[in-house]
């Protein structure tokens, strides 16, 4: 049975040079679970444009995928010590990149489900970027 929660994404990246860079979206979400899946699915909407980006994410201890459907969609599977490759579809072009996820940890903290992905992204043959992306759910008030 699906529950409405109020769910965090926080990415950050850090580039080659020590350089980084932090994204955070917060929305409602629906959250289902099941034998150890966790399963949010939620909207994004561009403030500028207006543009609708439906999403999916699929989190386990062993693995997580996140698919992305709109202004910008993509497919990204995240598998501990395991490579990836995926293809970043934007209004401006596609872009290929490769994923080394280093390590997945999710846990249920009472009613609050928390995640977080490190790995290690390379877009289109450039310098690796190390990544971090934390995920909060928690149940509406």
């Amino acid at each position: 049975m699906s529950e409405e929660v109020w769910l965090t994404v926080t990415g950050e990246q850090t580039g080659p040079d020590g350089s980084r860079d932090i994204s955070q979206t917060s929305c409602r979400a629906l959250y289902d679970r099941a034998e150890g899946r966790h399963v949010i699915t939620y909207s994004e909407r561009d403030p500028e444009s207006g543009a609708v980006t439906e999403s999916v994410m699929d989190l386990s201890e062993s693995s997580c995928s996140i698919s992305r459907r709109g202004a910008v969609s993509t497919n990204m599977r995240f598998v501990p010590c395991k490579e990836q490759d995926c293809v970043y579809e934007t209004p401006y072009g596609s872009i290929p990149l490769t994923t080394f996820t280093r390590k997945i940890a999710v846990r249920r903290m009472g009613e609050n489900l928390h995640a977080r992905i490190r790995y290690r992204m390379v877009l289109m043959g450039a310098d690796p970027v190390e990544c971090v992306v934390t995920v909060k759910a928690e149940p509406l008030k």
